[in-house]
Formats: C-alpha cells, sequence, structure tokens
C-alpha cells in the first residue's frame, strides 16, 4: 500500500480574497453627443470595442415583436461600399470580429481586432453603423430565416419555457412578454420599411455609448473617432413606452408535448430593476440558491435525489423590474417531486437562513466574478458596455464588489422574505401533460392551464 504524501494529510487553506482593481476609465463624449469611454489595457496586443444603443426589443410594439432584433442583424448584411461578403472577408483580412445582436434593453455592436487592424475595422464598424443598405434582398433572406428560425424554436423545449414563461410573467402588453427575436406572426407584420424607421430612431449617437478597451494610443484613438463618426448625426429619440403592471398569472402553466422522456421545469416571478439598491444582496441570495454549481437547488436535484444533470436559479436585472427564475430539465417520472423540492428550496431561504460558508462562499464567488469580467479587453469592453446602457457612474465595480463585503447573512434573510416567495411563483412546464399532471395535483397544486409552444393559451 502506498502511503498519502504528508501534504495531502491536510486541507488546503484559502487564503484572503485579493482587492478587485478596476482598470482606469476615462469618459468623454464627441461632437455629436457620443458617450464614449476608453480604458487602457496593455497585457495584450488587442483592442475590444463595444457600442450599445440604449432601445431593443423593450421597444418594440406588441405586434411587431422582433423589430429591434432584426434590425440588428440587418446592418451587417451590406454597408457602404462592401456587401455582406465583402464586409466578412474584409473582416477576416484584418483579423477582427464584429458582431450585432438587440437584447431587452438594448442593441449592441462588437468589435474586436489586432492592434495594427482596429482603425481599419473601425471604418468597417462605422459603415456598419452609419450606412447600413438595408435593400430588398437582403431583407427577404433575413426575414426567410427569421420565420424559420421562430418555427424551428417551438422544437426546442428549453426555448419554449422560455418563451411561454415571459409570456405569463410580464403579459403580453409588457416590452418584456415578447420574446426579442419575436414570433411568427409578428415577424409576419414587419417589413424593410419598419428597419429602416427603427436604425434611424434609435441608431444615433445621443443615444449610445461606446467603450474602447485595450492596446491604443488614446490621442490617435480620439482623433480617430471624431473622423469615423463624423457623419453620424444626432436626432430626437422616441419615448418608449410605460410598461403595464403585473397581470394576474396562473400557478400552473404546461405546453403539452406528449411522449417526451423529460419535463423542462421553469418558476417564475417577479424580481426588481438593475438600479436597484438590492441587487448586490439578491445576486449573494441567488448565488446560494441556484447560481453556482454547489447551490442548494443543484444539490437537491441532482447530487441528492439525482431529478437533474443541474438546477440554477437567476434574477434578470433589467431597465424595468426583471423576473426571478428558477430552472431544471428532469427525468419525466420525477417531474412532481422535482417541482416539489424546487418550492421547498424556495421556503428554506426563509427557514433555514444562510450558514456563514454559505455566505462567505457567495461573497468569494460574486467577487471572482467581477475579477474575471476584467480580466480580458473583452471582459473590459462588456463590463463597461452595460455601464453606459444603464447609465451608471464608471466605479459601477468597485461599487458592487463594496456592496457585496457590506451585506451580512441577516440582510440576506430580509431580502429572501421580500423577494422569494414559492406561493407566487408560476410553475411552467413544456412535457407530457398526461404523465406529470396526476404527480403534480397531488402536490395540492390548481390543475393546469394549457399553453402552446408560442405562449398562447388554449381553451
Amino acid at each position: 500500500m502506498i502511503e498519502s504524501p504528508a501534504l495531502m494529510e491536510t486541507a488546503p487553506v484559502v487564503g484572503p480574497l485579493p482587492t478587485v482593481v478596476p482598470p482606469v476609465a476615462a469618459r468623454s463624449a464627441l461632437a455629436n453627443g457620443l458617450d464614449v469611454v476608453l480604458v487602457q489595457r496593455q497585457v495584450a496586443p488587442i483592442v475590444s470595442a463595444a457600442l450599445m444603443i440604449r432601445s431593443g426589443g423593450g421597444v418594440d410594439a406588441p405586434s411587431k415583436a422582433g423589430l429591434a432584433s432584426l434590425t440588428a442583424e440587418m446592418l451587417d448584411e451590406g454597408a457602404g461600399a462592401r456587401d455582406a461578403l465583402g464586409i466578412a472577408d474584409e473582416l477576416e483580412r484584418l483579423g477582427a470580429d464584429l458582431w450585432l445582436g438587440s437584447g431587452r434593453d438594448g442593441s449592441q455592436l462588437s468589435l474586436q481586432a489586432p492592434r495594427e487592424t482596429f482603425a481599419a475595422a473601425l471604418d468597417i464598424a462605422a459603415d456598419v453603423l452609419i450606412r447600413p443598405r438595408l435593400s430588398d434582398g437582403d431583407w427577404e433572406r433575413v426575414l426567410h430565416d427569421r420565420r424559420t428560425a421562430c418555427v424551428q424554436r417551438r422544437d426546442q423545449p428549453e426555448a419554449v419555457v422560455g418563451v411561454v414563461s415571459d409570456r405569463v410573467l410580464f403579459g403580453d402588453d409588457h416590452p418584456y412578454g415578447r420574446p426579442t427575436e419575436g414570433l411568427e406572426q409578428t415577424i409576419a407584420h414587419l417589413t424593410l420599411d419598419d428597419v429602416r424607421g427603427f436604425h434611424s430612431g434609435y441608431w444615433r449617437p445621443n443615444h449610445a455609448s461606446l467603450v474602447v478597451a485595450g492596446d491604443f494610443d488614446e490621442a490617435q484613438l480620439r482623433e480617430r473617432l471624431d473622423a469615423v463618426f463624423a457623419e453620424w448625426k444626432a436626432a430626437p429619440v422616441p419615448v418608449a413606452p410605460t410598461p403595464p403592471p403585473w397581470p394576474p398569472r396562473p400557478r400552473l402553466v404546461i405546453v403539452d408535448r406528449p411522449g417526451a422522456s423529460q419535463s423542462v421545469v421553469r418558476l417564475v416571478a417577479p424580481g426588481t430593476n438593475r438600479l436597484s439598491v438590492d441587487r448586490s444582496g439578491l445576486a449573494m441570495l441567488n448565488a446560494i440558491l441556484g447560481g453556482s454549481f454547489t447551490s442548494r437547488l443543484n444539490f437537491n436535484l441532482r447530487e441528492k435525489n439525482g431529478f437533474t444533470y443541474g438546477a440554477s436559479s437567476s434574477f434578470a436585472f433589467l431597465h424595468h423590474p426583471g423576473s426571478f427564475a428558477v430552472r431544471s430539465a428532469v427525468f419525466a417520472e420525477s417531474t412532481a417531486p422535482a417541482v416539489r423540492e424546487m418550492l421547498s428550496e424556495l421556503s428554506g431561504l426563509r427557514e433555514r437562513p444562510a450558514s456563514a460558508e454559505e455566505h462567505a462562499k457567495a461573497r468569494a464567488t460574486l467577487l471572482m466574478r467581477v475579477a474575471e469580467s476584467l480580466s480580458t479587453t473583452g471582459g473590459i469592453a462588456a463590463t463597461f458596455g452595460e455601464i453606459g446602457l444603464y447609465d451608471l457612474p464608471l466605479d459601477e465595480p468597485l461599487r458592487f464588489a463594496a456592496a457585496l463585503e457590506r451585506t451580512t447573512a441577516d440582510d440576506l434573510r430580509t431580502l429572501a422574505a421580500r423577494y422569494i416567495d414559492p406561493d407566487a411563483a408560476s410553475i411552467v412546464i413544456v412535457g407530457d401533460r398526461a404523465v406529470i399532471e396526476p404527480g403534480l395535483r397531488e402536490l395540492g397544486l390548481p390543475a393546469a392551464v394549457a399553453y402552446d409552444a408560442d405562449g398562447e393559451r388554449l381553451p
């Protein structure tokens, strides 16, 4: 028998966490009103940029859900003197990556390139941003692809439960109640003129922020930004509608998938917004509940009971109050027991307050995530891009870290009582109704309300 080395007889001791030191950021504005944040990081010869437009799917009209997303997708289908293939070929030659997309609260253009080619890549990005072609031929192709994606989404249980959960929680009249990609019936109403109108209305410098992070000469970069964005003009931006209050919600919703061997389960309830003073505490509470691999939910459903490969939870901190969600995919026969354990863990946050170990681990986990987000040029651009999107102060990473340090276990108990109510959660399940509903009724839940894969309530 081989004896273990002496050093393996004693568990390693975790030392104090290092202090989070964010990079120095300098904020200014161009003549057209574009908010600019420059963050120098000379560890590698790479430059990353994130341009955030402060409007996304949340301003889409109910009948035109998907417009913001399709507008972002259309911009690099041809711009300036280049068609889509020309843009792709030129970016490849420069070793650059360009990405466009749209979320709930904002739309984004991201760019990354080597230091030597960033200026040339920025020229392409400016064409895409300011001078998109928005041609009929490109629109027909993009629209066809989006319609196909909306149809295919119905066969993806994880995507379906997300669509249905949002419509159940927020309602159809709320900007967060519809998928940012749209629905088949809303995509059918969109035209290229709608895209042109969204671009001219919202993609304006006075409604945007730009972050550039990496290895660059600041004076040369500022001169370059002034030149490439000179033609981008400020203009009034449409006022976003005020969202309605939370609607009444069914307790149990099932999207029937006969023969499904798994059930995809989502518990959803109202959360809070991005500017909430409770955000740091809720982030810690979530890390304990389902925000890490060692969380209570994952230990219960995966390690203890073997219902699933994983379970998690999250808060969506958005411009308007977002959602609190618990999620897992479980074996069909384990659906009712898994739901019972999920509800039990929500109650447990009140009945079993965070231990000293859980509190310390949650704080350490979140501090490490802050440090990790600031460890690369792309992460820095994304972090400060979010700061620009929500008009936060540049020291937001430090403010968040300081708030984590101040948050006590008693604070978490108070937040759990205020925000985590298992009786207020809607339970949305995509699975075989005939198999799973009897067990759910035995839990004391009401009869299920049936929805289809697009989130339409069925008779």
